[in-house]
């Protein structure tokens, strides 16, 4: 997937250009039904398809107090957006010049940089420019006379309710991570790089990596079963992510994963996980030794939590998603 920082460097693709238009935090399964009307619409065409999102929310510069909580940072959201088959993505910088950018102004900027725009995808709330005054109805007023198409993709609905990513931080912050997966597609992920500890697991017997998350959504402190992709391969995994009482409180919350039958040397590397079945609640143990019986106990709880059939059915799509054949 091609990455352009400026409409003018679309100009040089080929045949007309459908874009999806939105934040895509978490790239949910509402995201996604945006991407494949954009891809239908430019493959039918002989054109190609493209994404436009901002590198940074925009509240975090508009109303930084009240900016939420993203589910993906922004390299992730790339590593997502280049899965899904988008032949580019054009990442705005998001700054104080553009939010005071008015509506019309941002349209007209976009579509004389990049007249290859020929129709534009979105979901039905989708604002831009000065203060979210832009809506669809200016997108529409301002696209039909320059005959560029205008698509809104209706919210998919689970459970009752539109998808939306609010709804996926609350279930994620709430532990309900199956409701995060369906609303997802997926399970839910993050991206993080290995960080130096102090190696205690690796004296217990059960070496850590130590995760610094690049995500700011975080479930409720506890041990999980998971899978993680490391140096391209997929691996299974115990994850605790709290306070580790028994070995002393941290000044901040700590995130380590176990990979079971590997080891693999990752410090400074990235890897994904993608979170499975809670199994207990982070506790304090007498002893190291009472630590270590427990944590041979979560492994074992790990495998059989991960050979569940709607856990195992949900990987298998994951890594098919991901190009991995099993």
């Amino acid at each position: 997937m091609k990455l352009a920082r400026h409409p003018r460097d679309l100009v040089d693709v080929s045949g007309p250009i459908g874009l999806a238009a939105g934040f895509f935090d978490g790239l949910h399964c509402g995201h996604q039904a945006v991407l494949q009307a954009t891809r239908n619409w430019a493959l039918a065409r002989g054109g190609t398809p493209w994404v436009m999102t901002f590198d940074i929310h925009p509240a975090k510069i508009i109303q930084p107090a009240d900016a939420p909580p993203l589910i993906t940072s922004t390299r992730h959201k790339l590593a997502l957006l280049e899965r899904t088959g988008m032949a580019g993505c054009l990442l705005l910088p998001f700054n104080r010049i553009r939010a005071q950018q008015e509506p019309e102004a941002f349209l007209d900027w976009l579509f004389s940089q990049a007249p290859g725009i020929r129709a534009i995808f979105t979901g039905e709330n989708w604002r831009f420019g000065r203060q979210g005054r832009g809506d669809l109805s200016l997108l529409r007023n301002f696209a039909k006379p320059r005959q560029i198409l205008v698509k809104t993709i209706r919210p998919k609905i689970i459970g009752g309710a539109p998808i939306s990513s609010t709804r996926i931080r609350a279930a994620v912050r709430d532990g309900d991570l199956t409701l995060a997966a369906h609303l997802l597609g997926r399970p839910f992920s993050l991206m993080a790089t290995v960080g130096g500890g102090l190696k205690i697991g690796r004296k217990l017997g059960f070496p850590t990596a130590n995760l610094t998350p690049d995500n700011e959504v975080r479930p409720p402190f506890g041990v999980y079963a998971v899978h993680a992709m490391a140096e391209g391969c997929p691996f299974e995994g115990v994850l605790n992510y709290g306070r580790r009482p028994t070995l002393g409180t941290p000044s901040s919350p700590l995130m380590e994963l176990h990979l079971l039958d590997t080891r693999l040397h990752l410090y400074r590397r990235t890897i994904e996980v993608f979170w499975g079945p809670r199994l207990r609640d982070e506790r304090t143990f007498p002893s190291l030794m009472a630590l270590a019986r427990q944590i041979a106990d979560d492994i074992k709880m790990a495998r059989r939590a991960l050979r569940q059939p709607s856990e195992k059915k949900l990987w298998k799509k994951t890594l098919q998603d991901l190009g991995i054949r099993l």
